[in-house]
């Protein structure tokens, strides 16, 4: 048989729930996926939905070649207690002997190589302080990011974008009138709540459940506000994703009063109108802002 191929529907069907499938190997135990057999080596894809750690050891014998599919993970050299940050599109080996603990990004997800095949896996003990560091959760921070030109003409250098994902940001208010924001965790600015599309949603599905998710309030739709897609807007994350602004801003009313924020945010509040400029935002933000208070006004559909 010159071929062996495993289709890539049947690797994802078979994450799903799943954190670690083997690709090639000489499995002992049995595994959702038909892995191709292979004694010398052993190929797999760890994928990591949620944050999490994996406890200190080392291999006797084998190298582990790494390459970052996406997201971003750190280990911790427990000889020299150096800390290793490794991002999306980053390759790297991990030799023999080398002890260490490894702490991952939700939503991260690694291709590696093990060589030779075998269980050569030595757990080493943990200090108190290694462990605390594991279970820290490793998050990602964000920088908002505008290129323009100088008096000059000279452009600001920003990053290159390497990621393009639609959006939708909704501007909910009750029936007080007031504004809900939320304070981002990974940059401390205010914002409005939102997040971006997944493959299962609807827009309006995708504003309900980014609102719901983010700052515990139920919404009906009341209207789109405008359209932010300006190639120089940029995000850079601290995990190498640098994001192009693609957003649909939407208007709501809240139908529920519950406030609970989630783990994406630090706090989240109804704010009065004349109190908004007392709460610190990225200048896209406070854009967006400025155009809801036009949309109440005028019901002007801005694209940006």
């Amino acid at each position: 048989m010159p071929f062996k191929s495993l289709e890539a529907a049947a690797i994802e069907a078979s994450l799903g729930g799943h954190t670690r499938q083997y690709l090639a190997g000489a499995l002992k135990q049995p595994q959702p996926l038909a892995h191709v057999h292979d004694t010398d080596i052993e190929v797999g894809i760890s994928d990591y939905v949620k944050s999490g750690f994996e406890a200190a050891h080392r291999h006797a014998r084998a190298k582990e070649y790494h390459y970052v599919l996406r997201g971003m993970t750190e280990y911790q050299d427990l000889d020299t207690g150096d800390v290793h940050r490794f991002r999306t599109g980053d390759f790297y080996v991990i030799y023999a002997g080398t002890a260490y603990v490894q702490r991952i990004k939700r939503d991260t997800r690694i291709l590696f190589i093990k060589y030779p095949a075998g269980n050569d896996k030595q757990i080493v003990p943990m200090t108190e302080a290694v462990d605390a560091w594991a279970r820290e959760t490793l998050r990602v921070t964000r920088i908002d990011l505008q290129a323009r030109e100088d008096g000059d003409g000279a452009a600001t250098a920003v990053p290159r974008a390497n990621s393009l994902k639609p959006a939708v940001a909704v501007a909910v208010f009750d029936a007080a009138q007031r504004l809900l924001l939320v304070k981002r965790r990974d940059s401390g600015y205010w914002a409005m709540p939102g997040g971006t599309m997944e493959l299962t949603d609807s827009l309006e599905g995708c504003a309900r459940r980014e609102v719901r998710e983010e700052t515990g309030i139920e919404i009906a739709i009341a209207g789109m506000i405008g359209t932010y897609t300006d190639p120089a807007a940029i995000i850079a994350y601290s995990d190498g994703e640098v994001r192009r602004e693609f957003s649909i801003l939407l208007a709501a009313t809240a139908t529920s009063e519950h406030l609970a924020h989630d783990d994406e945010s630090t706090d989240v509040q109804w704010v009065e109108l004349a109190a908004l400029a007392r709460f610190p935002m990225v200048d896209a933000q406070t854009r967006r802002v400025q155009d809801v208070l036009a949309w109440r006004s005028k019901r002007v559909v801005f694209i940006r």
